[in-house]
C-alpha cells in the first residue's frame, strides 16, 4: 500500500506542478508540503500509523538504509504510468524524519537564447561573449531558478561541426549532438586540458575544484563556460575571488557572469495548450570591462583587510561603477517586467 501512497504523492506532485515536496514526521501525524516555483506552498497531513511503513518504503526506493541521513542524492522511480528523477535529503526532525525532495523537471527541448526572455542588451553582451575564442563566462542563480536550461542554450548557440567541445556534468539534462559527456573529475579536467579544444561547459562549479579548474582553462586560450548556485552576480564574483589563485589570473579569465530568478507571467492556461510557458526568467548581467578591472586591481587590498566596512565600501563603490558601465540589476529588470505586465504578480 505504501508504495502506491508514494506513487500518488510524485503523481499530484506532477499534475499540480510543484517542484518539490517536503515530508516530516509531526507529533501527531505526517506532514506534507508542496512547493510550487511561485513561492506558494500546499500542505497536507497524513495518519500518524501510515509513518514507519510509508519512510521505510521510501527509503527502500531511494536506497538509504533505515537511520541514514542523506544529502541531495539523485534517484528515479518508474511505474507503468510515469516517473520522477528527484533529489532526495534526509535530516533529523524534532519528531523524527524531515524528507526533503525536488524534482528534477524534464524539459521538453533545448531553448535557444533568444528563447530564455532576457533583454536585447543582455541577449547582445551574451551573444557576442559566445563568439569570444577564451574566457569564463558562468550563468548563476539559486537552486530551481533554470540556471541550467540557459547554460545549455549557451553550449547549443556555439555547438559548430569545427569545434570541439566538452561538457563536465555528472547528471547531463540533454545529450547534444556533438558534445563529448564526461563525469566532473580532477582526471578528466587533465585530461581534457592535455587535449585540443575550443569549448568546455560544466555543469555544476559548485565545488571550489571545479571551479578553480574552470578558471584556469579559461586562462589556457579556451572558452569555458559553467553553471555555479548564487544568488546574484556579486555573489558569483565573490566566489571567484575567494579562490587561491592570483588576482590578474582570475581578472583575465573572467569575462561574464549572468544571475536570473524565475517570475510566473500574466497568461491563462489554455487547456488544450501542451507545454504552454507559464514562466520567465529574469536576467542581470555583469561584463567584467576594462574600466572595472582597473578598480579591482587599484582597490586589491580592501579584499585582503579584515574590515567589514572597507569591504563593504569596496562593494558599493563597485556596484556604483557597473551600473555606469552598463550594469543593470535584477530589480530593475523585475521593474520593468512588472510595467510590461508581463508578470502575474509581485515576485
Amino acid at each position: 500500500m505504501s508504495h502506491k501512497i508514494i506513487s500518488q504523492l510524485f503523481r499530484l506532485a506532477k499534475q499540480e506542478g510543484a517542484h518539490g515536496l517536503v515530508i516530516e514526521s509531526g507529533l501527531d501525524h505526517l506532514a506534507l508540503d508542496y512547493h510550487f516555483p511561485d513561492g506558494a506552498k500546499k500542505s497536507f497531513a497524513l495518519p500518524k500509523k501510515l509513518e514507519k511503513e510509508l519512510l521505510d518504503s521510501l527509503r527502500q526506493l531511494i536506497k538509504v538504509a533505515p537511520g541514514e541521513l542523506a544529502a541531495k542524492k539523485y534517484c528515479k522511480i518508474n511505474d507503468k504510468t510515469h516517473g520522477a528523477a528527484f533529489y532526495v535529503t534526509i535530516l533529523s526532525g524534532t519528531y523524527g524524519e524531515k524528507i526533503i525532495i525536488n524534482l528534477v523537471e524534464k524539459k521538453p527541448r533545448l531553448w535557444y537564447l533568444k528563447q530564455l526572455g532576457c533583454s536585447q542588451a543582455i541577449l547582445k553582451n551574451l551573444s557576442t561573449g559566445l563568439k569570444m575564442r577564451s574566457g569564463l563566462i558562468l550563468v548563476s542563480g539559486p537552486a530551481l531558478s533554470g540556471k541550467s536550461a540557459t547554460l545549455y542554450s549557451c553550449l547549443k548557440e556555439v555547438n559548430t561541426h569545427d569545434k570541439n567541445i566538452y561538457l563536465l556534468d555528472e547528471r547531463p539534462e540533454e545529450v547534444i549532438s556533438g558534445v563529448n559527456i564526461l563525469n566532473p573529475t580532477s582526471a578528466n579536467w587533465d585530461k581534457i586540458l592535455q587535449h585540443d579544444c575550443e569549448v568546455i561547459a560544466v555543469g555544476d562549479l559548485d565545488q571550489d575544484e571545479n571551479l578553480e579548474y574552470a578558471v584556469r582553462a579559461a586562462a589556457t586560450g579556451r572558452l569555458v563556460l559553467g553553471a555555479i548556485t548564487a544568488d546574484n552576480v556579486w555573489a558569483t564574483f565573490q566566489k571567484i575571488l575567494a579562490l587561491p589563485l592570483p588576482l590578474s589570473l582570475k581578472l583575465d579569465s573572467l569575462k561574464i557572469m549572468t544571475s536570473q530568478r524565475l517570475a510566473k507571467m500574466k497568461r491563462q492556461p489554455r487547456p488544450r495548450a501542451k507545454n504552454q510557458r507559464q514562466f520567465i526568467a529574469l536576467f542581470e548581467l555583469l561584463k567584467l570591462t576594462p574600466t572595472l578591472k582597473k578598480f579591482i586591481l587599484d582597490h586589491a587590498d580592501a579584499l585582503e583587510t579584515r574590515s567589514s566596512k572597507i569591504t563593504d565600501r569596496f562593494w558599493k563603490q563597485l556596484a556604483t561603477l557597473a551600473v555606469k558601465e552598463g550594469f543593470v540589476p535584477l530589480t530593475a529588470e523585475l521593474k520593468r517586467r512588472r510595467q510590461e505586465g508581463i508578470l502575474r504578480d509581485a515576485n
